[in-house]
Order: C-alpha cells, then sequence, then structure tokens
C-alpha cells in the first residue's frame, strides 16, 4: 500500500530521476529506521554500563570527547574482584538469549550482515530487537566489543525490512540492506560520508557495490542527523588544537613504518581471533560466551583499556595522557585488546569487531608516536597523530575497506590535516596484512558473490578450465566393442555418450540413444562401428568453460574428449554438460579456482 502511495501519479522524467524519487524516499526510511536504532542502541549500553559495571564493580569507564569525556578522569573500580564474575555473567546471560532466541546475532554483528547479502538470508526486525538487547548486555557489562558492528546489523534489518514491506526484488532487498548497514555506522560514529562507502565497501576485500552507494549516502546522512540532533554533531574523538598537522615530508616514512606495524598487527589478530574462535567451537554457546566472558573480566582486571568499548582510553592515546597511559602500557593495551576482541566475540557474545580494532590501533599507534617522538622529535611533534592514523589504519587493514577508512580520518576528528599520511599508513598496512580479513563472509569481488552469480555466469565460466572438471580418465570404447558393453559402460559413469577409438585414436562417438536402438538381442553381437558416428568433436585443457559451453550448445553433443594439442587423436579425459553445469552451481557458492 505505501509503494501504490508513494509511485502513482507521478510522471517519469528519465531514468536518474526515477531511481533518485525511489531510493530518495527509500534511504530516507532506511536512515530514520538506523539513526532511532543508534539511539536506542547508545541508551541501552548507557544503561547497563550505570547499573551493572556503575552500581556493581564501582567503575566508570571514561567517556571520548564527543560523549562528555574530560581530561580530568581519574580511575577507580571500588570493586575490582567483581569484574569477572560480572563479565562471566554477562556471557551466561547474553549466551542463553542468543542460543535459545537468536542464533544469528552471535558473534560480529557485521559479518552476519555480509553473510546475509551475499547468502540471500532474512535479516529482520526480530534480529534488529535481540542484537540491540545481547549487545547492550555485553558492551555495558564490560565484555570487549564495539557499537558500530550491532548497528551495523540492525541497520542492514532495518534496511532489509523497510525493501520486503515495499515488495521490492531481491536484488534492490540487498542494496536496502547495504545501505542501511552504512547508515547505522554513520549514526553511531557520526561518519556519515564514510558509513555511505563502507556500506558499498564492507561486502568485498577488492571490490565496491555501486548500486549501494546513492541509497547509502542518503540514508547515512539521515541517520547521522538524528543522531547528532541528539547528541550533538561533534566528532566522536576531539585532538588537541595543536595537532592534525602535517607539516614535515620525511614523517610520511614514520607513517608507512606505523602502516607497516599495524598490517603485521593485524595478521597476529587473525591468527588469535580465529583459533580461539575454533577453539569455543568445542563447547555449547552458553559455557563459551561465559568462559569467554568471565576471561576477558580477568584482563580487564589487569588493563582495564578492554573494558567496553574502550573509546575514552583511545581519547586519552590521542591526547598524550602519560599518567593514565605510558607507552608501555599502550603497548601492553594494544595486545590486550586484541585477547580480550578474541575472547569476547570469538566465544559468541554478541557485538563489533569495528570499536576494538580501532582502539587497538588507536593504543598501537600511540606507542609507536611516543617512541617516534623520542628519537625524531622534529619531524611529529606529537604522538597523538600517530594514534589517529592507528586507529584507521589498524582496521582498514583488518576490515579490508581501505577508502572508507582513509575518509574516516577527517569524519572521527573533524579535520584533514592528516589525510596524506593516513593514506600512506593504510595503504602500507592493507597490502601487508595479507588476504585474510576479521569479516570471514567477505568474499574478493563481485564475480565471487553467491548472490551476483547469475550475472556473472559467462565470466565465471571464462575463470574456470577444462582441466579443473573433466574426467581424468580416457573414458572411451573401442570401435570393435559390443553395443552391450558400450551401454554398460556409459551406464558405469553416468554418461549419455562415449567418444569411440580405433586403433588408438579418436574415430567417432557414440550415444546412448543410438545404442537403445538396438534390440536387446543384437546388441552382444553389433559393433559400436555399426552405430557410431564420425564426427569428432574435440576440448583441450587449457580451453575454458564458456568456450566449451558454446561447443555443446553449437554441436549438439553432451560430452566431448579431452586431447592436448600435441597429441589430438588420443583422450586423455572427457568433460561432459552435467559436469559443467556442476562447476557453475559451485562456483556460484564462491568456491572458484584462483
Amino acid at each position: 500500500m505505501l509503494k501504490r502511495l508513494w509511485f502513482r501519479e507521478i510522471p517519469d522524467i528519465g531514468e536518474g530521476a526515477t531511481f533518485l524519487r525511489k531510493w530518495g524516499f527509500i534511504g530516507i526510511l532506511i536512515g530514520i529506521g538506523a539513526g532511532v536504532g543508534a539511539l536506542a542502541l547508545i541508551w541501552c549500553i548507557h544503561l547497563t554500563t550505570h547499573y551493572v559495571l556503575g552500581a556493581i564493580v564501582g567503575y566508570t569507564p571514561p567517556m571520548p570527547g564527543a560523549e562528555g569525556g574530560s581530561g580530568e578522569y581519574v580511575f577507580n573500580m571500588t570493586r575490582p574482584w567483581l569484574l569477572p564474575l560480572v563479565t562471566g555473567a554477562a556471557g551466561l546471560v547474553g549466551g542463553l538469549l542468543i542460543w535459545k532466541l537468536a542464533p544469528e546475532t552471535a558473534g560480529i554483528g557485521t559479518n552476519a550482515a555480509i553473510r546475509a547479502f551475499h547468502n540471500n538470508e532474512k535479516i529482520g526486525l526480530r534480529t534488529s530487537i535481540f542484537k540491540l538487547i545481547t549487545s547492550a548486555i555485553t558492551i555495558g557489562s564490560g565484555l570487549t566489543s564495539g557499537r558500530e558492528g550491532p548497528i551495523a546489523q540492525i541497520g542492514a534489518a532495518t534496511g532489509a525490512s523497510i525493501a520486503k514491506a515495499l515488495k521490492l526484488s531481491a536484488r534492490e532487498c540487498n542494496i536496502a540492506l547495504a545501505a542501511g548497514l552504512g547508515a547505522g555506522i554513520a549514526a553511531i560514529f557520526k561518519a556519515p560520508l564514510a558509513g555511505a562507502i563502507i556500506g558499498a565497501e564492507i561486502f568485498y576485500t577488492e571490490d565496491f557495490e555501486v548500486e549501494a552507494l546513492v541509497p547509502g549516502l542518503i540514508a547515512s546522512v539521515v541517520g547521522y542527523t538524528i543522531v547528532g540532533s541528539v547528541t550533538g554533531f561533534q566528532p566522536i574523538f576531539n585532538p588537541p588544537p595543536e595537532m592534525m598537522q602535517f607539516n614535515h615530508p620525511w614523517s610520511l616514512v614514520l607513517y608507512a613504518l606505523l602502516g607497516v606495524g599495524c598490517g603485521l598487527l593485524a595478521r597476529f589478530m587473525f591468527g588469535v581471533y580465529f583459533r580461539i574462535e575454533r577453539f569455543f567451537k568445542r563447547f555449547p554457546l552458553w559455557l563459551a560466551t561465559t568462559i569467554g566472558g568471565f576471561c576477558t573480566g580477568l584482563i580487564g582486571l589487569a588493563i582495564p583499556t578492554v573494558v567496553g568499548t574502550g573509546y575514552g582510553w583511545a581519547q586519552f592515546a590521542i591526547n598524550r595522557n602519560i599518567i593514565l597511559l605510558p607507552p608501555l602500557v599502550l603497548l601492553a593495551a594494544a595486545f590486550a585488546e586484541i585477547f580480550s576482541l578474541s575472547l569476547t566475540l570469538g566465544s559468541g557474545n554478541s557485538g563489533g569487531a569495528f570499536g576494538p580494532s580501532v582502539v587497538t590501533g588507536g593504543m598501537f599507534g600511540g606507542a609507536f608516536g611516543n617512541a617516534a617522538s623520542y628519537l625524531f622529535p622534529s619531524l611529529e611533534p606529537h604522538p597523538g597523530n600517530f594514534a589517529i592514523v592507528g586507529m584507521v589504519a589498524f582496521f582498514a587493514a583488518a576490515a579490508k575497506a581501505p577508502i572508507s577508512t582513509i575518509i574516516m580520518i577527517s569524519e572521527m576528528t573533524g579535520g584533514y590535516g592528516l589525510l596524506a599520511p593516513a593514506m600512506f599508513a593504510v595503504v602500507t598496512a592493507f597490502i601487508l596484512s595479507g588476504k585474510k580479513t576479521i569479516f570471514p563472509a567477505q568474499v574478493r569481488s563481485r564475480l565471487d558473490s553467491p548472490f551476483h552469480a547469475d550475472e556473472f555466469e559467462p565470466i565465471v565460466l571464462r575463470r574456470v578450465k577444462t582441466s579443473d572438471v573433466m574426467i581424468h580418465l580416457p573414458v572411451c570404447v573401442n570401435a570393435d566393442a559390443s553395443v552391450a558393453d558400450a551401454i554398460g559402460l556409459m551406464g558405469d559413469y553416468g554418461l549419455s555418450g562415449l567418444p569411440v577409438v580405433e586403433q588408438r585414436k579418436l574415430s567417432g562417438r557414440v550415444t546412448l540413444l543410438s545404442a537403445h536402438r538396438i534390440p536387446d538381442a543384437q546388441r552382444q553381437s553389433v559393433k559400436v562401428k555399426e552405430i557410431m558416428s564420425s564426427d569428432v568433436y574435440r576440448a583441450y585443457p587449457d580451453e575454458d568453460l564458456f568456450t566449451i559451453l558454446k561447443r555443446f550448445a553449437a554441436k549438439d553433443v553432451g560430452h566431448l574428449p579431452v586431447v592436448t594439442h600435441q597429441q589430438p587423436d588420443c583422450p586423455i579425459g572427457l568433460i561432459t554438460r552435467s559436469g559443467l553445469w556442476t562447476a557453475l552451481e559451485t562456483a556460484r557458492k564462491g568456491v572458484l579456482p584462483e
């Protein structure tokens, strides 16, 4: 009904205007949903933090500058011994909710949204509600997690639900899902441009979902505006005025070295996270989340930067608060964040890896900056600049999203002064981090996405060679064999035809249909050469399947003997039409030869 009311009696003024009219309206709806969801998530986390960490543990985590953080913060934890018990209990409660009511909300929310995008999985408002509840329990109780992962899944579910209510196509539902994901991140991180781009970039490690960009821009601006009108429009981090300057060309070398460190640190995180995730799979979900929560609390006793989102501590790294965060503590905090993130999310607790990745990069960058300012004081006067660049460089390496994270540097801090150094660091970190990503659901490109498989069938077939799918046996029949032998051989291999060889050379082909035309009583006496066709068609191991498919169609055959260029009359294998389609179905699932 809503769709009919909106599109009725609106004149068609061109394809571009129609697209903008349609997605402008839908983008506004998605942005409203993502913005309201972000505010609800922020409120629930603050409420849980106040009544759990504050009232029970006696600990109030520091906040970043945009959320009321102050340089006058004094660390105090009245009942530290309760922290592991609280985080373990939160893991138990959250794990039970996830296990019984919403298994799709377990782990990293962004990864779940990416998986839903590629596999056309259902992700609705029910998912949004439970993701909000379980993530608020996880983050507000002190486990190491980020707000961006939950809001990414919440925004994606909102976009998909709106598209479904408007009865859009499956393709359009996916565009709405991507726009909602980006709008959620834009709203909660106060980064509208980066949020829109990440909503198009995050699904692939080497590609871009272009169609999601325009709806994502509209939805991100609306979501950002809704959150900003309530919490303020200032950037989430507020660096000191003397920072955010790039004055010395030689400092680019230091930023490149920071990128090297972030890339290697991302590799370390991949190893830790996925090993811990595999370890926890042997336990029931509720037990795994409890153990993971308790262990995270133990780390928090030693290094409190891992408790909650850690954004306030990242602000101290930017401000170079050496009283609360001496250089060695910064370095230890970066590694502690990786282990705590892995224990929290690898065990199945609900949340996101975006925030902890930003904190890890900020701590590592702060430690690097302190060392750089001590060794080369004239190149970079303020170590906090390295903390800011480290945030985006590490996340770019972890999430394989370099474009959006480069843009995010200006929106996080309210300035463009570090854009050039950030580009150096991000590109270096991205390249050195390898092909792994913290989001396993990502695929390399649209060509590798099951959702786009039908659009790229010819391209997919061109990427697969005959040698990859052929039967690696010279399945053929001798011209002097009986028709009964040929029928038996075709039955053994499930084939509708066979190449015929005579004196070890291809001489024709015989089909099951022609063999069945011979009466049963004569099949032992009639020879294959009496019923075979003299037509000889071949396939070569280095030919792609698209070429083979065209040959199947042109020659109206269901099989081709595979030969080499050196010996074109000596078959080395067989490729069938059914084998080709099996290869295509495998490719549709994202399993392609490199």
